[in-house]
């Protein structure tokens, strides 16, 4: 009979032990020589904050004899995103009366540092005008961005280089300056 008593006891001793194991596992360590960093969850990310700006976009009528003034609402987050804002408007026809030469033209970048808008296009076949096309390109883009008080000048490259004229008859200042 001792034995069976000594046998339960035992059997109590290591269930009491387990059990009190399985509860410790639960709660958490403090480690204070840890070098793992703590855990914590991720920072959401900052909503950016959206403005709306009224602004004229500068096309041409189909003859190609005025400028065309198209009011729009420019969504932007930076100064930069305006601009990029603005020049893709440019690139959109509005309408029977008023078109965009701008449309042709693939826009590869656009960077603004210190009022300086650096634009770097290439120029298609089909975006190649006469002299009086070209003369609009050149005015429509200045009088788009021009509007803004941040922009004092603009450089456009062609295929990153700066050339002579844009399409061989009218010559561009680097960079053009507003007035």
């Amino acid at each position: 009979m001792k034995i069976f008593k000594a046998q339960g006891l035992l059997a109590v001793i290591i269930l009491s032990a387990a059990i009190v194991g399985c509860g410790v596992q639960g709660k958490p360590e403090s480690n204070l020589g840890s070098t793992a960093a703590p855990t914590a969850s991720p920072a959401p990310e900052p909503t950016p904050v959206l403005n709306t700006k009224e602004a004229i976009i500068y096309l041409t009528d189909a003859e190609l004899n005025e400028t065309v003034e198209q009011p729009v609402e420019l969504t932007f987050e930076t100064e930069a995103d305006l601009v990029k804002a603005a020049i893709a408007e440019l690139q959109k026809d509005a309408g029977e009366n008023a078109l965009s030469l701008w449309k042709p033209i693939e826009v590869k970048t656009v960077e603004l540092a210190d009022g300086l808008v650096t634009i770097d296009i290439h120029l298609p076949d089909e975006a190649r005008l006469g002299a009086p096309g070209e003369m609009f390109v050149i005015e429509t883009l200045k009088k788009t961005l021009f509007q803004f008080d941040f922009v004092k000048s603009i450089e456009l490259l062609v295929d990153g280089a700066e050339i002579e004229t844009l399409m061989g008859h009218v010559e561009l200042e680097h960079p053009m300056n507003k007035e």
